[in-house]
């Protein structure tokens, strides 16, 4: 029934849907997830805040609250429209890897790409992680799986007289 209603919307909005970002849509994270899908995509709205934070070069003394406050959504929004431009073209994401603000760019895309679950806005992730503990999730301190190993390799003994020293 709710669905109903934001496709009524969308379709009276037309193209003008995309200038509000999205706002008038539904949002995947108040209607669809689950409490624990909620908190997992919060952990990831965090991960991403700290990884933009973490490389964010303009930042200087400010702490992580205080550079949260400070953020500049509009930009944010044109880093992740150049991101998107620029990953469309021929060699693309070579061209943002070439990038002096590559790295920028793409943690604005990671961003908005979270938002588009939610709002479309990036400034409305902010109150879902304002309380949260500035740290590394457990996501992220998951230790890597082993490599799959085939079966052992028989150690191959030396022939007597072989080698590069019995060549020439």
């Amino acid at each position: 029934m709710a669905n109903n209603a934001f496709d009524v919307m969308n379709s009276a909005a037309g193209g003008d849907m995309y200038l509000t970002g999205g706002a008038i849509t539904f949002s995947d994270y108040e209607q669809n997830m689950s409490p624990q899908d909620q908190r997992n995509y919060e952990t990831m709205v965090m991960d991403e805040f700290m990884a933009a934070y973490g490389s964010d070069p303009y930042k200087q003394n400010l702490d992580f609250n205080h550079w949260l406050k400070t953020l500049n959504f509009d930009l944010i929004r044109e880093r992740s429209r150049k991101f998107d431009d620029l990953r469309a073209e021929n060699y693309g994401t070579q061209k943002i890897r070439e990038r002096e603000d590559g790295r920028e760019l793409e943690d604005a895309f990671a961003l908005q790409r979270l938002a588009h679950l939610h709002t479309g806005l990036v400034e409305d992730l902010v109150p879902l992680i304002e309380g949260m503990e500035q740290e590394i999730s457990p996501m992220e301190n998951i230790p890597p799986r082993p490599m799959q190993q085939g079966p052992p390799v028989p150690e191959i003994p030396p022939v007597p007289g072989g080698g590069i020293e019995s060549i020439g």
